[in-house]
């Protein structure tokens, strides 16, 4: 193989690499919102259960001002039942003493019943905030694990680069135009500028090359790009 294409080869091997690790650096916010969403899943499962609770407690502290007052508006209308003497005032007063009363049975089931809810909640709110923290632990060591994972992702880069730069430059001093072909079809081709012949077929786009083409590829002298798909080939060690 022509000391070109080597290098050609080894480029490829680290840009691929570094491809390689700076999309998984890319991919680390997602991955981080992913994280933070489940954490926020949790964390609203437990306001909504402690909002229901406060929301409980505010109609219960409302119904027992409301049931007062309906007890205060009984004694009231029994005062003055006392103090009338009209048969009729009488009869009214005792209609309205009768449907405060109903009123008051009314709210007393209602309390009773938010009473109930509320008890039902408590264990709802315990495994609630149980799960929260839970999730909460878990979701911080990921998060630290995802970050510690991006420091070591970037120093490998940096040190790949550095590699990289120096074959770069070598293949460049050895053909320019190559370096320049190589470099378009490395980022047109999904990181697949040079690939291997299997047979008479590039493995880049999967056609079959001419005979001719074949043979350059297999005599190693000089560089030969693929008809349909422009890759660069080469050929697989016997």
């Amino acid at each position: 193989m022509i000391e070109t294409l080597e290098k050609l080869l080894l480029l490829q091997e680290r840009d691929q690499r570094l491809q390689t690790f700076l999309r998984e650096i890319e991919g680390v916010p997602a991955e981080k919102a992913a994280f933070e969403r489940e954490l926020q899943a949790a964390q609203q499962t437990l306001a909504t259960a402690k909002e229901r609770a406060s929301q409980i407690e505010i109609e219960r502290k409302r119904l027992e001002v409301e049931a007062e007052g309906k007890r205060s508006q009984i004694a009231k209308y029994r005062t003055q039942q006392f103090e009338t003497r009209k048969n009729e005032e009488y009869a009214a007063l005792k209609n309205e003493i009768e449907r405060a009363e109903k009123d008051i049975i009314g709210i007393e089931d209602r309390v009773l019943e938010l009473m109930e809810e509320a008890e039902n909640l408590k264990p709802a709110i315990a495994d609630a905030e149980q799960k929260f923290s839970a999730e909460k632990t878990r979701v911080t060591a990921l998060l630290k694990s995802t970050d510690d994972k991006v420091g070591i992702l970037q120093g490998r880069s940096e040190a790949l680069n550095v590699e990289r730069t120096a074959l770069a430059s070598e293949v460049q001093t050895l053909d320019e135009n190559l370096f320049e072909l190589y470099e378009n079809l490395f980022r047109t081709k999904d990181g697949r500028a040079v690939v291997a012949l299997e047979g008479e077929h590039c493995s880049g786009c999967h056609t079959t090359v001419t005979r001719s083409t074949v043979l350059e590829v297999e005599a190693r002298k000089s560089i030969v790009s693929c008809e349909q798909c422009g890759r660069i080939l080469y050929a697989l060690e016997e």
